[in-house]
């Protein structure tokens, strides 16, 4: 019969450190965490990795927001080369505090 439970593969990593003040700092940051070294290494590379992938998620989710088809692209372009006429309440509103501007000593910007 044949063994129905899938075990984990388990694949190895090895690191190769060479200066002793980066073995110093990581074996002193991982005492103070209450962590083996391997342990200490494990956890700092994981929480860094997903704080990158969070960040690039994040930019890329962004980057793509801002993303719009051609035909949405077409229609902005149409709508500011064609604007529609304003409102005549809008343009009231313009005028008088243009005038109220004038009258009350401010420049027109």
């Amino acid at each position: 019969m044949a063994n129905t439970t899938k075990e984990a593969k388990v694949q190895a990593m090895t690191l190769r450190f060479t200066d002793p003040y980066v073995i110093k700092t990581i074996d002193y940051a991982a005492h103070l965490s209450n962590q083996t070294r391997s342990g200490f290494l494990l956890t700092a590379a994981q929480e860094r990795a997903e704080e990158i992938i969070r960040m690039k998620s994040s930019i890329r989710s962004e980057i793509e927001s801002m993303i719009i088809s051609p035909e949405s692209y077409s229609k902005v372009i149409h709508r500011l080369n064609n604007p529609k006429k304003p409102a005549k309440r809008l343009t009231k509103a313009m005028r008088d505090y243009s005038e109220w501007n004038k009258k009350n000593g401010f420049a027109e910007t």
